[in-house]
């Protein structure tokens, strides 16, 4: 265990030194991977205090590459690292660890990659003949560096491109092995799925690069299979989120995805965008079949994140961030790198889609002009109607993918509120975490975390949730240097110690 008073977070050393000779912007800057885990307890607070009425714990995953990569590295392609920052009691501790997945393993056994990233090229000889059942990570390297979601006691830890999805101690952050459920899965897994915190449930659904289908699962509170139903799609697709409510999940089917034959035939990865096919939603019942599906076709696009759905009557009403045009267009200036820069330099926003699932009437509408994703409302409200969220917004004149500020949305009155982050710091998804004294939807705390690339530095910030313009009220000082990563999420209190319901015991995560 590496102490807090051990580390210095502006130490340069702290990085793998063959960094230093690739020539790409996701291994340099805020997104430098670092190269140890840290456990520290009682961290220092240098603004504010550490609310009482604050319980629970912010949980980030994102790319931290251990060895050299095989071929040009992809920021999808960093082996996962969970960084933990637990709150309680008014105190705040730290815990960061790599995911031990079996690509890492391998990977420490033999001293180097063997797998190449999400830019190939792939060894699709691997699976020539039984395409119909292969996975991605067959030929493609599986980080699991996505996603979290608490589920039956477990933090599970998901990849980008539907990988195996891995168990992990939420109070140590120990990887405990992959997650099968009990043996009800199959197949990969899509990395955002699920919890449903009124029945207990994880819903989601698995995919693979030559599979026109889907696999759709409920899994029970306890972790056990409680539904499987295979899906038709039109052919291969590149989902990435799902949604549910009370009663129906939709499911995601965009005019973005690959050639087939393509990939076949070269071993790399083609994403085009058709203009001429819809972006579909197919709605079914939580417990539903493939003939029970209802698609909706609305205009083409694609969405990464959905921010919420919820029933109104026969109507459900989903709002996400919609990009209308996720054409790659490559700079020939960036090289080999063009088409990953390209597919990350993110363009779109918020706008609001309705399905009535008796008549088939639709609609949708654009809500937003503001370029904005990584969207999350409170956690404890997926599938029920919400009325905040919380969004990153995004430059459009960087070369990478960075936030500059954070957004609020009342979906109730069409309106928003903006804090833009200081020059220099790269903060990550922002969580919304409901104060424990709760009387209304937002009152609560908005909690990230964030580098400032002069000096490596970084801090935890806590917002309140109903001012975020003011700013951060709490600023903690974090041992040691938190790369750029993708999502956050926020595990309650309740949920992390449920034997502790007096919160009467020893802080210790």
């Amino acid at each position: 265990m590496r102490k807090y008073s051990d580390i210095n977070p502006a130490d340069p050393e702290d990085r793998p030194t063959w960094v230093d000779a690739i020539d790409n912007p996701y291994l340099h800057g805020p997104y430098t991977p670092v190269v140890s885990e840290v456990t520290a307890v009682d961290l220092r607070v240098t603004q504010g205090s550490v609310p009482d009425d604050l319980y629970g714990a912010y949980m980030r995953q994102g790319p931290n590459p251990v060895f050299e990569p095989k071929g040009q590295y992809h920021w999808f392609d960093g082996d996962g690292m969970i960084h933990g920052l637990y709150l309680r009691d008014g105190r705040a501790s730290y815990i960061r660890k790599w995911t031990q997945t079996r690509a890492l393993h391998d990977e420490i056994e033999r001293g180097q990659v063997e797998l190449s990233g999400i830019m190939g090229p792939y060894e699709v000889s691997r699976i020539a003949g039984h395409e119909d059942s292969a996975t991605n990570s067959e030929y493609c390297k599986d980080t699991s560096n996505t996603t979290l979601n608490l589920h039956n006691g477990k933090l599970l830890s998901a990849w980008y491109n539907a990988g195996s999805v891995y168990d992990v101690d939420p109070l140590t952050l120990e990887t405990r092995g992959e997650e099968r459920f009990g043996g009800g899965v199959d197949t990969a897994l899509n990395a955002h799925g699920k919890v449903d915190v009124r029945t207990g449930e994880y819903i989601n659904y698995g995919y693979a690069d030559f599979q026109p289908w889907l696999t759709y699962y409920v899994i029970a509170p306890d972790g056990t299979l409680r539904h499987k139903a295979r899906i038709d799609l039109p052919g291969p697709r590149l989902p990435h989120d799902t949604t549910i409510t009370p009663r129906f999940t939709i499911l995601h089917d965009f005019p973005l995805f690959h050639d087939t034959a393509v990939l076949r035939r070269t071993g790399h990865r083609v994403v085009q965008f058709r203009r001429d096919l819809p972006s579909r939603f197919g709605v079914i019942p939580r417990y539903g079949t493939q003939e029970q599906v209802k698609w909706f076709e609305f205009e083409p696009g694609y969405v990464l994140h959905m921010v919420n759905a919820w029933e109104d009557g026969d109507w459900i009403t989903m709002d996400g961030c919609f990009q209308p045009d996720p054409t790659i267009r490559r700079n020939p200036e960036e090289g080999a790198l063009g088409s990953m820069l390209a597919y990350l330099r993110y363009k779109g926003h918020l706008r609001r889609w309705r399905m009535n699932v008796v008549t088939g009437e639709k609609s949708e509408q654009q809500l937003d002009d503001l370029n904005v994703e990584f969207c999350l409302p409170d956690l404890d409200l997926y599938g029920v109607k919400s009325r905040y969220s919380y969004h990153q917004l995004i430059p459009t004149d960087l070369q990478t993918l960075a936030f500059e500020g954070l957004v609020k949305y009342d979906h109730d009155k069409a309106t928003r509120e903006v804090y833009h982050y200081p020059r220099g710091w790269f903060p990550s998804e922002t969580a919304f975490a409901r104060s424990t004294r709760a009387t209304q939807e937002d009152h609560g705390y908005c909690v990230t975390l964030a580098t400032n690339i002069s000096d490596h530095r970084s801090e935890a910030w806590i917002f309140d949730a109903q001012d975020i313009t003011a700013g951060p009220i709490t600023r903690i000082a974090i041992p040691g240097r938190v790369p750029v990563g993708f999502h956050a999420s926020w595990c309650y209190g309740r949920d992390l110690w449920p034997a502790a319901a007096d919160r009467r015991v020893s802080h210790a995560a």
